[in-house]
Parts: structure tokens; C-alpha cells; sequence
């Protein structure tokens, strides 16, 4: 799979991941804090009058009131010293400067504390599981009983101090300004609390109003009040922005690497097109980028290789084909004035001699030339190597020469003797090797060939002076020259061993020399016995190739 697709698919899902812990983080902290203030809010003047209440009265008679109150409340309170309580510091001194403490105990319940103000250390302590609509009644009640102590000349004064305590409406009205039906008029005439529902045109919350008839036939309503709530629909969406925002930079921060490292390859492109190769890319990842700026590499070391390779060879042929030239024509310059017939015919031989040499020096050139190409063709067959290399044997027996060719046989029977190439490209390679080794030897060239793991080996060994060491690799170069016995006397071009070598890399092997046994050279070519059924695909790196070739060669010894 893409590595790339899973660096952005992970990368997405982990910022997924993290925004919506963050949202449920945010969301849940939000909603605590949302729903400790609101009750508190809630609380706050309840508890205030509760307080008050309770401080106009001493022992047995603020035991009474409060009984009283719990069944307006429809909860039992209960007066405690504030040292008996378990709050901290910070805690007992909102509740010494007159604030309702609203917390959740560890029996899941609702604690409520408020301290009576005119005892130093006793606080009234109520617990309950939730707010309901039996509170808000009791605070009505509370609202009037709290009235009742004064004038009713001053209530719109008491209820403007009481209002400072709560965190809603509360207000007195006649029975003109309300909209209630006759059911709710006449319950309200019997002394009870009526509670109604008010929905607003502007928000989609319900909230609700309390109502209760004072004596002299108004009406005390509580509210609206609007009911406990999650977060609104803005708060949504300012939620939903921020996470859009954070999932854009995750994105953002994922493709820009990507588009840093295209941005580059497009650089080095615009670099190579204005005839600059020695631009490459960096390899940092094995994603898809990261195989493509590989193979961008390889790509342009072998551009820069075959324009290497044609500038090279453009020098070495014009050099080869100046001295074949220059004797035809210094032959056709002496067979012009010769009248003897007998010299004229060895001057007419020894050019085309030199025209045959010609003739040979192109084939080679177009021979190693095509083994240049991008991707030259390749026709893969199961081959029998022990016959091809005896009629090899038999071949360059016939041309008459006198070094002893000895073909040693494999073990190998059957399938083990077949490996998979181009019969015709395998023939050549081996031919210029048997050839190059016969060229050099003293008296004998052996052939042999092995089968190794997955691998084929075909070796050419010589017993002639060898080539040193440090010479191994030159001999592969196209038109090389060694500066030992391996001289022009011996004949050649130089390209024999290099179609050897590019033959064995477009069967994804390698070839490679080494010491033979026989004191001379030795040299090998070996490819996979089976060819990738996908294709092959060569290294394009000449450096890299040869690196291998002496490795793999090595090994084989």
C-alpha cells in the first residue's frame, strides 16, 4: 500500500482522534463549569432567603421555621457547625462573605451550604439530587414569607433587594399583565403555585415562570427561568470552527512536507533541462516520492553516463578509424603507381584487410551501442548452458587456433543445466570472452560453469600474464588500453569486454574478473537461472554496477 496514502490517512484519523478528545474535553469541562454556575445561580437567592429566614429566629423557633420550609422545599436541611463540615479554606471564606456553596459529594448527591448571618459558626446544609420544579415553588413561598415581614408599601423596595441575590426576574404584577387562563387564575386564588412554560421567539430554549397571589391580590412571578441547558448552538459552532481550523493545519502541516519535496524534484527537472545534470534529488523516505526521487537519480546518472559514454566513444572511434583510413588510403595512393600486378594484388589484399577490420570495428560499435539503449530487447528462453558452451568450443576449434580449449562439463543434469536468457546475447558474451582469453593465453583457456542458488556462473579462465588488480575494472571501459602485455599487438578494439559486461547487466547479472587458477585471468558472468517474471529493472548507476560486479564475482570464487 501507499505509503504515502497512510502518512495522510494515519495522520487524519490520529488529528480526528485528538480533536474530538479535545471537543469531549472541552466539552465536558464546559458543561461542568455551565452547570456548577448555574446552580449556584439557582441556589443563590433561595438559599438567601432561607438564611435571612432562619436568622430572625432562636432555637425551638428556627427548628420550627425550618421544618416549615422543608416542606416548601420538599428536602431535609439541616444546621450544622461550619467545623464539622469538610471544606477548605478558600470554600469557607465565599461562604463567611455570604455565597451559596453548590457542590457534587462522592454519594453523588447535591451538597448546598449557606451560613446564617447572625451565627458565626453554624451553616445551613441541604443535600438533594437535582433541582425541580418543588424548589422553585418553595422560593416563591420564601419571596412572600420574606414580604410578610414588611410593610407592603416598601415590597417593591424588598423585592428590588431581594433581586440583587437572583439570577432571574422577580416581579410583582397585577392580574391584567399576565396571560393566564381561568384554571390557572383560580388555582392561583386557592393559595397555590402555578408554574407555566414561556418559549421565546429568539432562542429555541424552554424556560418557565412561577407564579403565587400575595394577599392584597397581585401576583409575585419568579422568572422566566430558563432550565438547566447544554451548550447553545454558537457555542456548537465555534466547536465545530476550531476543530475545522485544527483538522486544516493537521492537513496542512501533512502535505507540506510533500509539497516541499515537489517543489524540489521540480527544481532539479528545471535545473537538467537547462543542461545541468549534476542536480539530484534527496532520498529521506521509502514512500512513493521517495522511490520516485531514487529512480529520478538513477535516471539522470545514466543520461549523464551514456552522454558520457557517446563523447567517449565519439574520440575512441575516430581515433580507431584514423589508422584503418589512413592505410587505404596510403594503399590506394602506392596501388595507383604500381605496375607490377603481383604487388598491386598484396596492396589490393592488405585493404581490405583493413576494409574487414573496418567492417568489424562498426559491427562491435553497433553492437555495444544497441546494449547502450534505454531498454534494448530482450527475448528471455530456458537454455541448455553445457550445449552452449561446448558448441562454442567447437566454433573457435574450427578457426584454428592453437591454444587447447578445454570445456569442463557440469554435474548438473537436467532442469539444473537450463537457466533463462537470450540465447543469442549469452553466446556473444561468451564468445568474446573465450576469444579475448584465447588472445591472451600461453597455451590453454578453460571453460567451465556452475550452478549456484538462484544464480547461473559461466567462467573463461586464461593461462597467460593475468592483469593486475588495480586493472580490473578498466577492462570493462569501453576502448581501454592497458599499459602491460595486453597491448594493440594483440589486436582488438576495446569493446569486447564492455557488450561482455552490458550483455550481463541486461540479464540482470554482472561481470566481473579475478585471478584464475591458472595463473592468467579469470573471468565470469552470472545472472538470475530465472528471470523476474515483472520485469527487470538494471541499476542505471555504472558506478554502482561495477561495485557489484566485483562482489558478486568475488564471491563466486
Amino acid at each position: 500500500m501507499n505509503s504515502i496514502f497512510i502518512r495522510i490517512y494515519g495522520g487524519m484519523l490520529l488529528s480526528l482522534l485528538v480533536v474530538g478528545l479535545l471537543s469531549y474535553i472541552f466539552v465536558e469541562r464546559g458543561n461542568a463549569i455551565r452547570t456548577e454556575a448555574y446552580r449556584e445561580a439557582v441556589a443563590q437567592g433561595t438559599f438567601h432567603l432561607i438564611a435571612n429566614g432562619a436568622a430572625r429566629y432562636r432555637a425551638e423557633s428556627r427548628t420550627e421555621w425550618i421544618a416549615k420550609v422543608e416542606g416548601w422545599i420538599g428536602e431535609r436541611m439541616y444546621v450544622e457547625p461550619i467545623v464539622d463540615v469538610d471544606l477548605n479554606t478558600d470554600s469557607i471564606e465565599a461562604m463567611q462573605s455570604g455565597r451559596v456553596l453548590v457542590r457534587t459529594g462522592d454519594d453523588g448527591l447535591l451538597h448546598l451550604y449557606v451560613k446564617i448571618p447572625t451565627e458565626e459558626h453554624l451553616l445551613i446544609h441541604m443535600k438533594l439530587r437535582e433541582f425541580s420544579a418543588q424548589q422553585a415553588r418553595g422560593t416563591i413561598r420564601l419571596v412572600i414569607e420574606e414580604l410578610s415581614h414588611y410593610p407592603e408599601s416598601t415590597w417593591d423596595i424588598e423585592l428590588e433587594r431581594i433581586q440583587h441575590y437572583f439570577g432571574f426576574d422577580i416581579q410583582k404584577k397585577p392580574a391584567v399583565n399576565l396571560d393566564l387562563d381561568e384554571v390557572q387564575i383560580e388555582r392561583l386564588g386557592r393559595g397555590e403555585v402555578v408554574m407555566t412554560f414561556v418559549r421565546e421567539s429568539t432562542t429555541p430554549v424552554s424556560k418557565i415562570q412561577v407564579l403565587a397571589q400575595l394577599p392584597q391580590g397581585d401576583y409575585i412571578v419568579l422568572g422566566p427561568l430558563e432550565l438547566e441547558s447544554w451548550f447553545s448552538y454558537h457555542v456548537m459552532f465555534v466547536i465545530g470552527a476550531i476543530a475545522l481550523a485544527t483538522l486544516g493545519l493537521a492537513s496542512y502541516m501533512l502535505v507540506r512536507p510533500l509539497q516541499n519535496r515537489l517543489k524540489r524534484m521540480d527544481a532539479a527537472v528545471a535545473k537538467i533541462r537547462r543542461g545541468d545534470l549534476t542536480g539530484r534529488l534527496v532520498v529521506d523516505n521509502n514512500d512513493a516520492l521517495g522511490q520516485l526521487a531514487g529512480t529520478f537519480n538513477d535516471l539522470v546518472e545514466h543520461i549523464q553516463r551514456l552522454i558520457d559514454s557517446q563523447r567517449e566513444m565519439t574520440r575512441a572511434v575516430s581515433h580507431e578509424l584514423r589508422t584503418p583510413v589512413a592505410r587505404i588510403r596510403f594503399g590506394l595512393e602506392i596501388v595507383a603507381d604500381l605496375d607490377d600486378t603481383a604487388q598491386r594484388h598484396k596492396y589490393i589484399k592488405d585493404i581490405d584487410s583493413d576494409i574487414e577490420e573496418l567492417d568489424k570495428l562498426i559491427d562491435e560499435i553497433l553492437t555495444y551501442a544497441s546494449l547502450e539503449e534505454g531498454t534494448p530487447s530482450v527475448n528471455f528462453e530456458m537454455v541448455d548452458i553445457e550445449e552452449l558452451l561446448e558448441t562454442i568450443k567447437r566454433e573457435t576449434e574450427a578457426l584454428g587456433t592453437k591454444i587447447e580449449i578445454e570445456h569442463i562439463p557440469s554435474s548438473e543434469e537436467g532442469d539444473r543445466r537450463l537457466a533463462e536468457c537470450e540465447e543469442r546475447l549469452i553466446h556473444r558474451a561468451v564468445q568474446n570472452l573465450v576469444t579475448n582469453a584465447i588472445r591472451y593465453a600461453d597455451s590453454k583457456v578453460l571453460v567451465s560453469s556452475a550452478f549456484e542458488g538462484d544464480m547461473y556462473r559461466v567462467d573463461v579462465e586464461d593461462d597467460g600474464p593475468g592483469i593486475p588488480q588495480d586493472k580490473w575494472e578498466k577492462v570493462f571501459v569501453p576502448f581501454a588500453r592497458l599499459d602491460d602485455s595486453r597491448t594493440r599487438a594483440s589486436g582488438g578494439y576495446g569493446l569486447g569486454l564492455s557488450i561482455v559486461r552490458r550483455i550481463a547487466f541486461w540479464h540482470g547479472g554482472v561481470a566481473s574478473v579475478y585471478r584464475s587458477r591458472l595463473g592468467g585471468a579469470k573471468f565470469t558472468v552470472i545472472w538470475p537461472r530465472k528471470q523476474d517474471p515483472t520485469g527487470f529493472t538494471p541499476a542505471t548507476s555504472e558506478s554502482s554496477e561495477q561495485e557489484d560486479g566485483s562482489r558478486q564475482a568475488q564471491a563466486g570464487v
